[in-house]
């Protein structure tokens, strides 16, 4: 048929991505919306790629509009600067002063930088504002624990649900065309125009004083409403189907979009990470429209089509939807008994072990001349290969200093806390971000690592499966926590040798 925009019904060809571009979306389709409609939704993309940008940043999804991984923004806890955050690393975003000390008529600075390019922006900048300086050292490049990094987002909301419901017509309008133009979705996309238009307007969070354009944006919304009883027609979904079907990718998002012909019902659901899941009606198929479900699997991972979606049909409506008359309360139960939150929890749970498993291949394939290497050049190969896992290292020190902590506490312990606070204590007027006796407690650490991985690659045991173990699994929190726990459990009178740390 004619590519024309659903929505106002001239000649379509934006080239519009069916998933969003900003979440990974690879496949584009010219025939959906014309160009002012596509654009006109860009307000609701760019909220729900704000909501989920942690998540993105953290997997290292890759925009397709762009050739950089995802970035997202927090705040580290202990300066209250900003940090930015990628799969590959965490920053800081401008330069910061680490110390600074009166000398003469003048002061001594010593200073952080994110990168080089950093360094000599600061020295252009100083020499434009006709700054009396001069560097004492050559700049060096230094590793930095961040320790906690503060990132709040809030998830959903009125145009976060307006987002979902959007992309969920981009798909039905791709698998159903027919009935797209048919009208049968004419409430349903005022209700999505109307809540981008809320977007466009930075209305997502309501103030208490407006302008104008807001208020008319505001009632528009509202009267969009009317045909939905004043509520949304997309909600939170906690009741999936049963016998739904598994995503296929790892981290991979999937829509659902069907129409059942026994009564019309046009539905579809989302699922983002296997983890968020919503549910919505978008109106009602012309009589004697066919029963068909379509799902789609996208993979946010996936560098280019072919193998970033995963399509499947039925000729039945398995995904039909029931909708609720109180659309907030199927949220309002999972906060309430945790189903949410152990769904948050779960997903945090698997990017870490796709991270680890990440940096075991990476580490594995760097560690493979190990063998054929003299006993010193295998250890010089380990070391060096460990002197670029700080954080991950750090994160298995405090793991099982925290965990002693707390087993010391429930033992009424208390006493011992300050010496174990000390082991993990971080010092912001330091270049590596900790205090002496933390620099101490990561190079016992890494030290201990070295040496179990020159034994096992002495016994021919230092492969990717060990190395998985060793770097954030039991294994390698036993490891650490032997060297790092020694001096506290010697003053406890216990041998280190009898507390196995696992995790």
């Amino acid at each position: 048929m004619a590519k024309t925009c659903i929505v106002c019904g001239q000649a379509a060809g934006s080239g519009e991505h069916v998933f969003p571009a900003a979440l990974g979306g690879r496949r584009v389709n010219s025939g959906i919306y014309c160009p002012k409609h596509d654009n006109s939704y860009s307000g609701l993309v760019s909220e729900i790629a704000g909501q989920l940008d942690f998540f993105n940043a953290y997997l290292g999804v890759r925009p397709d509009h762009s050739s950089h991984l995802k970035t997202a923004f927090g705040e580290h806890t202990l300066t209250g600067e900003t940090v930015s955050i990628s799969a590959k690393e965490i920053r800081f975003t401008k330069p910061r002063v680490i110390s600074r000390t009166p000398v003469g008529e003048g002061e001594e600075l010593h200073l952080g930088f994110p990168n080089q390019q950093s360094v000599k922006q600061f020295t252009k900048k100083m020499e434009d504002d006709g700054h009396e300086w001069t560097p004492l050292s050559k700049p060096s490049m230094r590793p930095y624990i961040t320790g906690s990094i503060h990132h709040k987002r809030k998830f959903g909301g009125a145009c976060g649900l307006g987002a979902i419901a959007y992309m969920t017509q981009t798909f039905f309008a791709q698998e159903f065309p027919e009935v797209a133009r048919s009208g049968a979705l004419s409430d349903f996309i005022n209700y999505t125009q109307a809540t981008a238009k809320v977007a466009a307007q930075g209305g997502c969070e309501q103030q208490p004083e407006e302008r104008e354009e807001m208020i008319e944006a505001r009632a528009a919304l509202a009267a969009a409403l009317e045909p939905f009883g004043g509520k949304a027609p997309a909600w939170w979904d906690f009741s999936p189907p049963v016998g739904a079907r598994a995503n296929k990718f790892e981290f991979g998002h999937q829509v659902t979009v069907g129409i059942d012909g026994s009564d019309g019902q046009i539905y579809g659901r989302v699922a983002l990470f296997s983890a968020f899941t919503f549910a919505m009606r978008l109106g009602t198929a012309p009589q004697g429209s066919a029963t068909r479900e379509v799902t789609v699997d996208i993979d946010p991972l996936a560098e280019h089509p072919p193998h970033d979606i995963e399509k499947h049909q039925v000729f039945s409506a398995p995904g039909r939807v029931h909708v609720p008359e109180n659309a907030t309360e199927g949220l309002a139960d999972a906060l309430a008994n945790g189903t949410q939150q152990h769904a948050f929890a779960n997903l945090l749970e698997r990017m870490e072990e796709h991270q680890l498993l990440k940096l075991a291949r990476t580490m594995s394939k760097a560690l493979a001349p190990c063998p054929t290497l003299s006993s010193l050049e295998a250890r010089a190969l380990i070391e060096k290969e460990l002197s670029q896992q700080p954080q991950q290292i750090w994160r298995m020190a405090t793991f099982v200093v925290e965990g002693l902590k707390e087993k010391m506490v429930k033992g009424n312990l208390q006493a011992i806390t300050p010496m174990l606070d000390g082991l993990i204590a971080h010092d912001i007027q330091s270049v590596s971000g900790l205090s002496r006796q933390a620099e101490a407690t990561l190079t016992l650490a890494k030290a201990a690592l070295t040496a179990q991985m020159e034994e096992d690659c002495a016994a021919g045991l230092l492969n990717e499966a060990r190395i998985t173990e060793l770097m954030g699994r039991g294994p390698g929190l036993h490891v650490v926590g032997q060297a790092v726990l020694a001096p506290v459990l010697l003053v406890l009178g216990e041998s280190p040798h009898s507390n196995e740390v696992s995790g």
